[in-house]
């Protein structure tokens, strides 16, 4: 037998939600609500409250291409989410990823994870995000997949060892970073030589967005890595943001008490946000990179030379 609860339970606990937010993150900054130890209280508290929301599995900004909605086959559960996929399909098809090991950083709910797994064929997938409540939602949610896997770990020290993956993909995460250079150290620790970092975020607040973009570009390099591509996609992510508006408010206006609705817009970057502003009006970038890992110490000429015939010709699925 199944027990519904009350109107005025499910009233008072989403007062209590909405309380808890409030407390958490009134008279914060963008970047403060955004970024270190304030980030994973806020993701660990979505995990909560969204446990057993299984329809939502992606929390990304979402990615608008003609190319990849004509290709790009879903299954009709998954169309809802669909601008949230194609970002992530977008920057995952950079590099092929066919029978490789693939680690993705900051997997968050598992949706982008799992389309990883499920359409580019990697031999075995492993979502890291800090947030055990996300870890824990996508155990039930994803667990039962071959080949893909759940772990919990921090981006800047990963529980990984050494040259242990083929690629890895970090898509709109590493904002929330308290120290980014150190995260970019780790994924080359964690890539073999040659291997590829294919990465996506926006550029941080209150700083010229071209040399917000230069700043990440010069800390990915200083870490070990060869830039093959550097893309601003600001653009198409604004056009994603655009054709999935009337979802994303509706949603909110479904899933959110009322006083906590201006935090949920700023986090879904609805056109009522000021994230959406920022991108709008030239104030934010957002960049796509794909990035070789150089090995730190010389390698045998045989491996040299098979690392060099795969950088030269990289495969990219975004021009």
């Amino acid at each position: 037998m199944t027990l519904k609860e009350s109107p005025n339970n499910l009233a008072q606990k989403k007062q209590g939600t909405e309380r808890i937010v409030r407390a958490a993150f009134t008279r914060l900054s963008q970047r403060q609500i955004f970024h270190g130890a304030r980030a994973k209280y806020l993701y660990e508290l979505i995990g909560w409250v969204f446990r057993n929301e299984t329809d939502v599995r992606f929390m990304n900004y979402g990615y608008c291409d003609d190319r990849i909605e004509a290709a790009l086959q879903l299954p009709e559960a998954a169309e809802p989410e669909r601008y949230p996929a194609q970002l992530y399909h977008a920057v995952a098809s950079q590099a092929r990823l066919s029978g490789q090991r693939v680690l993705d950083i900051g997997s968050g709910r598992g949706g982008g994870t799992a389309h990883i797994h499920l359409r580019l064929g990697p031999r075995e997938t492993v979502g890291c995000d800090i947030a055990h409540q996300a870890v824990a939602f996508c155990h039930r949610v994803h667990g039962k997949t071959a080949g893909l896997r759940f772990v919990q770990g921090d981006a800047t020290a990963l529980p990984f060892a050494d040259a242990e993956f083929d690629a890895i993909t970090n898509i709109e995460s590493s904002h929330c970073y308290a120290d980014r250079p150190a995260f970019f150290r780790q994924a080359h620790r964690v890539l073999r030589p040659g291997g590829a970092l294919l990465y996506a975020d926006f550029t941080r607040p209150g700083c010229n967005p071209v040399d917000a973009c230069g700043e990440i570009v010069a800390e990915i390099a200083e870490a070990g890595f060869r830039m093959l591509l550097v893309e601003d996609i600001t653009a198409r992510i604004l056009a994603g943001l655009d054709a999935d508006d009337a979802r994303r408010q509706r949603e909110i206006g479904r899933r959110f008490p009322v006083g906590t609705r201006w935090f949920a817009h700023l986090w879904a970057g609805t056109s009522k946000s000021w994230i959406y502003r920022d991108f709008a009006e030239g104030r934010r970038a957002y960049v796509m990179v794909h990035a070789r890992a150089l090995p730190l110490k010389p390698l045998p000429a045989s491996l040299s030379a098979e690392m060099g015939q795969q950088i030269a010709a990289p495969t990219s699925a975004v021009a």
